[in-house]
């Protein structure tokens, strides 16, 4: 049974950007398991409210340790989206408008193959598609020829 592969994006359009971005990766490597795979980061213009700085994004591939089809998937799901809020909070994210400046923005896109929904969490991520910079970063072989996902346990 192979390891649950976490896809993640990461944005920042306030302060030091990059030091940001970087602080996050230390983070959520910590926290949730070894990145196998981060993108380079690329400077975007804003996406929802646009009188705003650019943002700096990044996508990352988790290793989380767990196969996907393992028992308690819900419980690890809320557990990757608290610590993926906590990072943001200690980065000093403050949410005054949906789609408004922030200091970090992480973004859980996918987990594996795993389609999931609930009150908090929507998989795969119901905006990504929509976000050119998630399909232009994302490792070569995660989708087919049609957009749709592979199974990102793949990626070693």
């Amino acid at each position: 049974m192979s390891v649950a592969k976490l896809t993640l994006s990461l944005g920042s359009n306030l302060g030091n950007r990059d030091q940001y971005l970087a602080q996050a990766r230390e983070r959520l490597s910590a926290a949730l398991g070894q990145v196998v795979y981060a993108s380079d980061v690329i400077t975007t213009p804003p996406w929802g409210l646009l009188a705003q700085q650019d943002f700096r994004n990044q996508v990352l591939v988790i290793d989380l340790g767990f196969p996907t089809a393992s028992g308690g998937i819900r419980e690890q799901l809320h557990r990757i989206l608290e610590v993926t809020q906590t990072i943001e909070c200690d980065l000093e994210r403050v949410r005054h408008h949906k789609w408004g400046p922030r200091t970090l923005d992480i973004d859980i896109i996918f987990v594996d193959d795993l389609i999931y929904e609930d009150e908090r969490i929507s998989l795969p991520h119901p905006w990504w598609w929509y976000r050119s910079f998630v399909k232009d970063l994302l490792p070569g072989g995660l989708l087919d020829p049609h957009g749709r996902v592979l199974d990102a346990g793949q990626l070693r």
